[in-house]
């Protein structure tokens, strides 16, 4: 995305070059073109006084006209321990920005090919056997690190002769940083800290060359080489770790700010969900993936509440319960409702009924259009049939369920019934009482038998009117209490409380969205949906998340997808329906990392999962608790950037969306009556 400078640009970095450290110029053309004539370039540089200081430890700068004054330490970078790319740390060339002081940077490069390089390995290879011989013939044993060096030799040149353009290249360079203060105390001052930093941190050495006026020089564009020492040569990979521009913008520059880049250059991060349907016409489906406790549900929870004071239609599914304390808060308390799904009424979660009829007015007039809307209607009918089959088979027993006659029944059964909105299960268990087969008789019995408890009411019946609440701005739907089971363990050892547990997660997810379709095609809605792991198992919540990120645009729908591995998205295969992903701290499975790192279509097995398990570490020393967590963001157009993810700025948010078990506590007025205990 490289573009030339202008003008005016190319003034600013020509006399910032001049001026080392200095305050930043104004507009310094007074030209509205921006044209400059061959003479007038000393304009440049007439107002800075240059002056070298006893010994030549510094440079001394003036401003003639303004009166500033200036004394420039340069540093030169020298030698360097290996680095692992990608590295642990900063790019190593931006790691200065750690101190809060201005610094200015000067690198020239040569980059040469792999012709030039392997001659000029090929020479010091044959020195360093040469050196060998000579140690052989005085029978004298050689220093060891003479055949690491010709090891490291031979697996260079291995590089460059059969390696990719980028591994064959080499980068011989001169890097320079210009170290400013007040006086010449408070500049070699800083100067120490420096060396002191690179040194301990990145075991670079940083030296003070002699002739600090000629190195002072080489800042300023087609200057000499103060000396040809100190050049460092190395891969071309190593010398592009060190600059932290390349993907340092990330983010759709409009919507809220949800944090700024975690690396060198720390830019604020600005996320707009529905950017990628208004404006990329990409789908709008966002992917976050973390193990417990990498701040995907805090995450999700902070976009939605910032969508809901932008006037955006939300709903979360949230089943622990803890994002519902958003709906407590002062600003959206008159507009938000929280449902939950245990204490709800009969039918509210009614199969049939959640997959909504499509409208004649969503499609196009004409007999195209009519032929689009009847498609639409026979998709919504399978979709329900599939939806209920599925439910049905997670009513019943596993040992039944696992009986090949159990699906044709019921698949017997839902062809009988009408697959409308208005159709029920109870349908289905009539239908299944009146077959000859007593195998269908014993279904339904069990369907019933699975009525009675109080939590499987919810999937017979009709639902109640008005539901979901289509004027609530905000809508969490929770499922406070339920346990939800492991899906390590097989299901015959799941307890009754289990079991329900996942057809009521699989259904919450179709009530969230089906809120969704009720409104405006155009408007604005988000859905956040937690625990996304429950329906990759089956086939109606494949094809419902699918039909959700294919929909997404149509409807101008945000979807946010949070899941602890990023396998139940990958399996789905809706990876390239993926606009947006945030993938957290996961630092237990190098394997489950892989699979994270290719959700964001990043190279595997580079390092780079490493990375991962380093984000939002703590001092394990400390008791204090992070305010932040961290995460890879890959936007809409496909730049990736570690991002800080920070929205302590709104007051009581992260009060509201702490979803620690001693918050959780405290919220529910829990702890006031432990905290005396604990005391005495």
């Amino acid at each position: 995305r490289g573009r030339r400078v202008t003008a005016q640009e190319l003034e600013w970095l020509l006399y910032r070059s001049v001026a080392l450290c200095m305050a930043p110029p104004g507009q310094l053309s007074p030209l509205t073109d921006g044209k400059w004539e061959r003479g007038d370039l000393l304009a440049l540089t007439e107002q800075v006084e240059r002056y070298r200081t006893p010994y030549g430890s510094t440079v001394k700068l003036v401003n003639r006209m303004t009166g500033e004054e200036r004394h420039v330490a340069v540093l030169a970078v020298g030698r360097m321990e290996p680095l692992e790319i990608p590295e642990r740390h900063e790019p190593w060339l931006h790691f200065h920005e750690r101190l809060p002081w201005p610094m200015e940077l000067s690198t020239r490069v040569d980059i040469l090919g792999s012709g030039d390089s392997f001659r000029n390995l090929e020479h010091r290879l044959r020195m360093i056997r040469s050196q060998q011989l000579d140690y052989a013939e005085h029978g004298i044993d050689a220093p060891p690190e003479l055949e690491r060096l010709a090891k490291r030799a031979l697996v260079i040149g291995d590089e460059m002769t059969t390696g990719l353009p980028v591994d064959s290249a080499r980068a011989h360079g001169w890097h320079r940083i210009a170290v400013g203060g007040r006086n010449r105390e408070e500049c070699l001052e800083r100067a120490r800290r420096l060396i002191q930093l690179y040194s301990r941190e990145l075991r670079i050495s940083l030296q003070h060359p002699k002739n600090q006026d000629w190195l002072a020089r080489e800042f300023i564009p087609g200057e000499p080489i103060a000396n040809t020492g100190y050049v460092r040569r190395m891969p071309v990979n190593l010398l592009a770790a060190a600059l932290p521009q390349a993907a340092s913008t990330v983010g759709d520059r409009r919507g809220d700010l949800i944090g700024r880049t975690a690396g060198t250059c720390r830019r604020p991060v600005f996320l707009d969900l529905h950017f990628p349907m208004e404006v990329r016409e990409r789908s709008g489906l966002a992917v976050f993936v973390a193990e417990p406790g990498g701040g995907k549900s805090t995450l999700l929870g902070a976009l939605g509440y910032l969508a809901a004071r932008r006037g955006v239609q939300v709903t979360l599914l949230d089943p622990s319960g803890p994002l519902a304390r958003l709906c407590a808060m002062p600003e959206l308390r008159p507009y938000a409702r929280v449902l939950n799904l245990t204490g709800s009424e009969h039918g509210t979660l009614a199969p049939y009924s959640l997959i909504p009829t499509p409208l004649r007015s969503e499609f196009g007039t004409g007999a195209s259009g009519d032929r689009e809307f009847e498609i639409a209607v026979s998709n919504a009918r399978a979709e329900r049939r599939m939806l209920v089959q599925d439910i049905c088979m997670m009513l019943v027993p596993p040992q039944v369920a696992r009986e090949a006659s159990t699906a044709t029944l019921f698949r017997h059964a839902v062809r009988q019934v009408p697959a409308e909105e208005t159709s029920t299960l109870d349908d289905v268990v009539a239908c299944l009482s009146q077959l000859d087969d007593d195998a269908g008789k014993e279904l339904a019995n069990l369907l019933l038998d699975t009525a009675e408890m109080p939590l499987a009411m919810l999937f017979f019946g009709r639902p109640p009117e008005g539901l979901l609440g289509a004027d609530a701005a905000l809508t969490v739907i929770t499922m406070a209490g339920l346990r939800l089971p492991d899906l390590k363990i097989e299901r015959e050892y799941w307890s009754a409380e289990e079991a329900l547990a996942l057809p009521m997660l699989h259904t919450a997810h179709r009530l969230a969205v089906r809120r969704c379709y009720g409104g405006s095609m155009s408007s604005r809605k988000l859905v956040g949906l937690d625990e996304a792991h429950f329906m990759e198992g089956w086939r109606s919540g494949r094809s419902f998340l699918v039909r959700l990120a294919r929909d997404s645009r149509k409807w101008n729908l945000a979807a946010l997808v949070a899941s602890q591995n990023p396998r139940d998205i990958l399996g789905l295969d809706v990876q390239n329906l993926v606009s947006t992903v945030f993938v957290g701290r996961i630092a237990e499975d190098a394997e489950i990392a892989s699979e994270a790192l290719r959700l964001l279509r990043v190279p595997v097995n580079d390092g780079y999962e490493a990375t991962l398990a380093s984000l939002s570490t703590a001092d394990a020393t400390s008791a204090t608790r992070l305010g932040f967590r961290e995460f890879v963001m890959r936007d809409v157009d496909g730049r990736v950037q570690k991002v800080r993810v920070d929205v302590s700025y709104v007051d009581g948010l992260l009060d509201h969306l702490d979803t620690t078990p001693a918050a959780i506590a405290a919220a529910a007025g829990v702890l006031p009556a432990i905290l005396p205990n604990m005391e005495a």
